[in-house]
């Protein structure tokens, strides 16, 4: 098989690379510019009609520059949700494509699972529905952002669009330790916006969804653990002890190369995933889920230790990019064991 990036994806990661290495304020607006919002919506929804390999280049680089952005949860996740539905919004996703709204995935509950039960229910009012529960660890959730909520029904799983603005929301902003902007949301019989899906078919957009995640969250920590990896082999060959560079002691290069191996294992399971989420069969999909999240879960926990135990204790301090890396691939850890 043939891995090599074609003409047009060597285009995006290029574009990707340089955009997240500029970082600053306005990124997610940039990003809207430069079509990388758009990518995986289809055309006739203002997007680009792009795949998950274009989605996982993305994420790669993302992680690689160690930008922390919103695509993880509203693009990958929120988004995938909004155009598997089987009543698509196309209104909504244009506006996530064109940068105009950042639509926030708001599925977790404390103390349950993410395959458990929904414990906020929505229910009939008048004409409408409402929405009534509350959620947590909803990253860069705002009021007057959207929000793809998932619920009960009736006693069946469903999917509903809390539109911006909307009113019955309370909201309580945190930050996790890599610095994501996160947020407590409490519904108060709030307005449902649209119904995106009910009873099976909810849950299985909601796995979807949740594949499609784990699939740029791999990309985005094979970025992250090159980064650190890069990082860790340049202090490696310019720090000096006992009158030679660390890099002259063979059991520092024996830890860069365990280093080196967990990263292309991660590699080799994000480009799985990639390839597998718009697989026919569930249990497949599934099944690769399952595995690249262990694979990579795993491979990011030791490519973040390892580099701050080589560094000493620059690497945990926030302002070092290894300090910085290591909060970011914990994090990913913690999600990838979770689910």
């Amino acid at each position: 098989m043939n891995f090599d990036l074609t003409e047009d994806q060597a285009m995006l990661k290029d574009t990707a690379e340089k955009l997240f290495a500029e970082g600053g304020d306005g990124l997610w607006a940039r990003m809207a510019e430069m079509g990388l919002l758009a990518a995986p919506f289809e055309e006739e929804d203002g997007g680009l009609g792009l795949g998950p390999i274009e989605t996982m280049i993305v994420g790669e680089a993302a992680g690689r520059a160690q930008v922390v952005s919103a695509y993880a949860g509203s693009i990958a996740t929120a988004g995938t949700a909004l155009r598997l539905a089987p009543e698509r919004r196309s209104d909504t996703i244009a506006a996530l494509a064109a940068g105009d709204d950042v639509i926030a995935w708001a599925h977790d509950e404390a103390g349950r699972g993410p395959d458990a039960a929904r414990v906020t229910v929505v229910r009939p009012a008048g004409d409408g529905w409402t929405v009534s529960g509350v959620k947590t660890d909803v990253a860069w959730a705002t009021p007057e952002g959207s929000l793809v909520v998932t619920a009960t029904l009736a006693g069946e799983p469903t999917v509903v669009v809390i539109g911006p603005g909307a009113a019955g929301l309370a909201i309580r902003d945190y930050k996790l330790f890599d610095g994501t902007p996160v947020a407590e949301v409490t519904f108060i019989d709030a307005p449902v916006g649209a119904v995106l899906a009910r009873g099976d078919a909810a849950a299985v957009l909601i796995g979807r969804a949740r594949e499609h995640r784990v699939a740029y969250r791999a990309a985005e920590a094979v970025g992250l653990m090159q980064a650190m990896l890069d990082a860790t082999i340049d202090h490696l060959k310019t720090r000096r002890q006992f009158g030679e560079t660390l890099s002259s002691f063979q059991a520092l290069r024996h830890k860069a190369a365990e280093m080196l191996i967990a990263l292309e294992q991660s590699r080799s399971m994000a480009m799985l995933a990639a390839l597998s989420v718009d697989e026919d069969d569930p249990a497949a999909r599934t099944l690769t889920s399952s595995q690249v999240r262990s694979v990579v879960g795993k491979a990011a926990r030791l490519v973040a230790q390892t580099a701050v135990q080589l560094h000493g204790g620059i690497g945990v301090t926030e302002e070092h990019p290894v300090g910085r890396g290591f909060r970011q691939l914990t994090l990913i850890d913690l999600e990838m064991e979770r689910g």
